[in-house]
């Protein structure tokens, strides 16, 4: 992205906010110590083959992860999760997003989120090639009178070592702690078109 891979962006973000003790790249590509090398930083371990699939659980994941890192004898209270397609993320972020994390009274994991604008109380859907209001009550209501709703935004999720492995923290009925960014900031990359979106806006 603008010449340079994309994942640099999160792992420059995550260097200036100076709150990790360790940064770990969880990737089979051996080619990544070529970016790593810029920055000073040394892959300890590699994911394995069978962690490698589209239909791996990302919770296999890190549990397998933090593993790796007890055998080296090393073990973390909190683990930040932060995902390469989200550029638009700066240092402050993670810094902001930990404090709140760390001011947490309970053992909730916190999560990046943005506000669906318009609220989804306006949602439409097709049916016989027809738009309708998915909830006709709400849908004539006053704008003023929707509700929030937030969608996560696949930017990064702060948890602690103690939840993760009594719960995993992508399981239904899990609750999180909110940490709320601007829609401007909350484009997660799926796609080619997304991609040349965030170019032009990091531009």
């Amino acid at each position: 992205m603008n010449g340079q891979p994309l994942i640099e962006y999160t792992i420059k973000n995550i260097i200036k906010s100076k709150i990790f003790k360790e940064i770990h790249i969880s990737t089979d590509y051996l080619g990544i110590n070529k970016i790593l090398n810029k920055y000073s930083l040394k892959q300890k371990f590699f994911r394995k083959e069978s962690l490698c699939k589209n239909s791996t659980d990302l919770n296999e994941v890190i549990e397998w992860t933090l593993q790796q890192y007890k055998n080296f004898k090393m073990e973390f209270d909190a683990v930040c999760l932060a995902y390469p397609t989200a550029p638009l993320i700066d240092f402050k972020d993670f810094k902001d997003a930990y404090k709140k994390f760390k001011d947490n009274k309970d053992d909730c994991p916190l999560i990046s989120v943005a506000e669906f604008k318009p609220s989804i109380d306006e949602a439409m859907d097709l049916r016989n090639k027809k738009l309708m209001p998915v909830n006709n009550k709400k849908f004539f209501q006053d704008s003023s009178n929707h509700k929030k709703y937030y969608y996560e935004t696949g930017s990064f999720i702060f948890f602690t070592k103690s939840y993760f492995l009594k719960k995993k923290y992508m399981k239904k009925k899990n609750v999180y702690t909110p940490f709320i960014i601007s829609a401007q900031k909350a484009h997660d990359i799926h796609t080619l078109e997304d991609f040349k979106f965030v170019e032009r806006l990091l531009k």
